[in-house]
């Protein structure tokens, strides 16, 4: 799950280059036997000689919680817990696990806890917002941004988290003001702008393809800030300004799907069907599983008339998502015209 804010990184024992594939559907009893993982069996010899070391059981939790094995992540921290019951990397990650294995509750207590031992971090405060507002607790999670306001008046990350509470309840000119305090305060926050942008738009605002601008201006690297930009001008019918957009997303990250496939689109609308091919070919090599690039080759095949590879590629994309509603339709459609 995407996090808005996160904990310092931990260094683990052995270096995780190593795929940990095995370790998700993993019955082992946490630090008993070996599980034939290089990497978590070194960390479970390491703690069998030294079982009060807490950190051997926090790198131990960070592998497993990486690998999605949260039951065995949640007992090596609550071993780290039971050692130092203040450790506050451990409290956390621990909520960030329990969020993650869809035990909300248990994520908001781990961090109610935390900050009643660690009352004056602002950075723990926020990330208790954030989980507020994940489970969508919009009091609590204002009531923890008075708290912090009311420490530090003006705080650009407590601001942004308050626009993302009110875009969520739907108030857009208040989502819209937090915002707006939030980059004026700081300047950097590159989603901040995006966002900004997005807003504007909806409400028919010309400011925000300034507001993209801006995003991109902050961080020439931001795929999000391109794409929200590119976005933009495909829906305002400035569709050659958009395709030089993907062309650029291209370049930045060449395994990007959603350029080659946004890219396809307007060329076929643009009636530009070789060009829209070849980027639907790209995309087939980025991301074979696609399902949406099959349907989009079947519409080239269909609007040439090659009805038995519009069908092919309409059959496809079902194997890959058997409940895509427009390749039924259109493979219906196909069949129809035989």
């Amino acid at each position: 799950m995407r996090r808005i804010f996160h904990a310092p990184g931990i260094c683990l024992f052995v270096l995780a280059s190593i795929f940990l594939g095995q370790c998700k559907n993993s019955d082992a009893p946490v630090g008993i036997g070996m599980t034939g993982n290089p990497v978590i069996d070194g960390l479970t010899e390491a703690i069998a000689k030294e079982p009060k070391n807490a950190e051997l059981l926090l790198q131990r939790a960070q592998v497993f919680y990486d690998n999605e094995a949260y039951d065995q992540a949640i007992q090596d921290l609550a071993g780290v817990l039971k050692i130092d019951s203040t450790h506050l990397t451990a409290h956390r990650m621990l909520a960030d696990v329990y969020l993650d294995a869809y035990q909300s509750a248990r994520a908001l207590q781990t961090l109610e806890r935390a900050v009643a031992l660690y009352p004056e971090d602002i950075e723990l405060k926020l990330k208790l917002s954030e989980f507020q507002l994940i489970v969508k607790q919009y009091d609590a999670a204002l009531a923890t941004l008075a708290d912090i306001m009311e420490m530090h008046p003006g705080n650009p990350d407590a601001l942004f988290m308050l626009g993302l509470v009110y875009n969520d309840q739907g108030k857009t000119q208040q989502a819209i003001g937090a915002f707006q305090s939030a980059v004026e305060r700081n300047p950097d926050l590159t989603e901040a702008w995006i966002i900004l942008g997005d807003l504007m738009d909806r409400t028919q605002n010309p400011l925000a393809l300034q507001y993209f601008d801006n995003a991109i201006r902050v961080d020439p690297a931001n795929i999000s800030a391109w794409h929200s930009k590119a976005y933009y001008l495909q829906n305002h019918d400035r569709m050659d300004e958009a395709l030089e957009i993907y062309r650029v997303i291209h370049t930045i990250d060449a395994q990007y799907p959603e350029a080659y496939l946004n890219a396809a689109i307007l060329l076929i609308y643009m009636d530009s069907l070789d060009s829209a091919m070849k980027e639907l070919d790209i995309l087939r090599k980025v991301d074979p599983v696609n399902a949406a690039a099959w349907f989009y080759i079947g519409r080239v095949h269909q609007v040439r008339g090659e009805k038995d590879k519009a069908i092919d590629a309409y059959e496809q994309a079902l194997r890959l998502d058997s409940k895509y509603e427009q390749a039924l339709d259109a493979l219906a459609e196909v069949k129809e015209e035989l």
